[in-house]
């Protein structure tokens, strides 16, 4: 391998853009009841037409992180890595795992939009790693709707390593040894979890929040992989390490199937869009993934206001928030900025681009 990871030919993808790609379908009003069944969270914005109609947003949205679909990936899809617009050339058959984001939400994901999407690569650098070296790319995603509004910006960070050494193991005894390493996610077959009724919550206002107030928690699990194929379905991401155990464990070196990164995500996001309430604002989001969660995990996601402040007219609350499992590790942090209304306003649904 050479001594660097990042050659000339690398690094001239770094500032080129991608042509922007228009989504296969508009936004549906199934699409967005899938992702809010995946994940959960059934707000009457995704899932009640008539709710919909009579809010400010005059129909139905799709949650904000999910407003793009992937979907027919071709056969032997390798389900992340290399497999978008830019292909890195790598001196080793690199997988890409999530290292983070930072979006802006500048307008709402209404159903029956038409998305484009279009990509830049803004850098590319290696690090040294526990396990060896790793390469970091960072593109920033800018997604549309048909009318030209700029909907969100996104900055995403995808990790690649080089895959484990020596020759991997192909039997059938050898792969049935490796999977009784892993144990069955609860619950048990008979228990029968019940879906969450729609439910708008109470409006907070700007006033009423404080420096250290916590965010009330959103709990989800225990994760099955059901969980994860359901998600995959939802979003037409169809990465196997979430659910092909073999590959994972033989191809991977993982110990089980993953829990998504995008999935983290939304959990996340909800507790976020929960706090802002219909008239507030979810304006900025920035999320790293530092662990990794499987089936069997119960996760949580908290969080607590780090300060308010005024930006012109409108008051704004920071927060900082994380992911942790019921194991003890805490697999995701991040930041976020919510704009809550103050009495008597009423927010904009259009908003301005932030410098990164």
């Amino acid at each position: 391998m050479p001594d660097s990871l990042i050659t000339d030919e690398i690094k001239a993808l770094i500032g080129m853009e991608s042509e922007p790609e228009r989504n296969r379908f508009p936004i549906s009003a199934e699409m967005a009841y899938d992702v809010a069944d995946a994940i959960e969270d059934y707000n009457p914005l995704y899932v009640d037409p008539d709710y919909g109609e009579n809010s400010r947003f005059g129909g139905l949205l799709c949650p904000p992180l999910a407003a793009w679909k992937d979907i027919a990936p071709p056969i032997g899809y390798f389900g992340a890595g290399q497999e978008w617009h830019f292909e890195v050339p790598l001196p080793f058959n690199s997988y890409g795992l999530n290292g983070g984001s930072d979006w802006q939400f500048l307008a709402p994901a209404r159903v029956g939009s038409w998305i484009s999407r279009q990509f830049r690569i803004l850098d590319i650098f290696e690090k040294q790693g526990r396990s060896g070296p790793l390469v970091f790319i960072v593109r920033e995603e800018t997604q549309r709707d048909q009318h030209g509004q700029e909907l969100s910006r996104a900055r995403r960070v995808s990790i690649h390593r080089a895959l484990p050494a020596g020759e991997q193991p192909t039997d059938v005894a050898q792969v049935a040894a490796d999977l009784t390493t892993v144990a069955v996610a609860p619950p048990n077959p008979e228990v029968i979890l019940p879906k969450p009724e729609p439910a708008a919550g109470t409006q907070r206002r700007f006033e009423d929040v404080a420096v250290g107030d916590d965010l009330p928690a959103v709990v989800k699990g225990p994760m099955t992989t059901t969980h994860l194929i359901r998600w995959a379905a939802a979003n037409g991401n169809y990465a196997r390490i979430h659910w092909d155990l073999p590959f994972a464990q033989l191809t991977q070196g993982l110990p089980n199937v993953v829990v998504n990164g995008s999935l983290k995500n939304q959990y996340l996001g909800q507790l976020l869009l929960d706090f802002a309430g219909e008239e507030g604002w979810f304006k900025r989001f920035y999320v790293e993934h530092r662990g990794m969660d499987f089936p069997g995990d119960t996760l949580t996601a908290s969080g607590i206001v780090t300060s308010k402040r005024e930006v012109g007219d409108y008051g704004y609350v920071d927060c900082a928030v994380a992911l942790r499992n019921d194991r003890g590790d805490q697999t995701a942090s991040g930041t976020a900025t919510i704009v809550l209304p103050k009495r008597g306003q009423e927010l904009p649904l259009a908003w301005e681009a932030e410098a990164w």
